[in-house]
């Protein structure tokens, strides 16, 4: 996995964290060809940060609709 552009906010509870991606591997197939947003949020609750929510998204072209 490559990945890039990655964006840290945090505080002393509650983090965020944004970022892209793309699988490697064989360079003739889709999945290399796109990048992927990522995005968690992490609480730390007793000590301990545990993940309330992540998300990883595929862009699209709204006009036609291939990611």
């Amino acid at each position: 996995m490559e990945t890039r552009d990655l964006i840290i906010t945090a505080s002393d509870e509650i983090a965020t964290a944004h970022w892209l991606f793309r699988l490697k591997g064989e360079q003739n197939h889709p999945a290399m060809q796109m990048w992927m947003r990522a995005t968690a949020v992490c609480r730390k609750q007793q000590g301990t940060w545990q993940i309330l929510h992540a998300n990883i998204s595929v862009p699209f072209d709204p006009s036609n609709a291939p990611a």
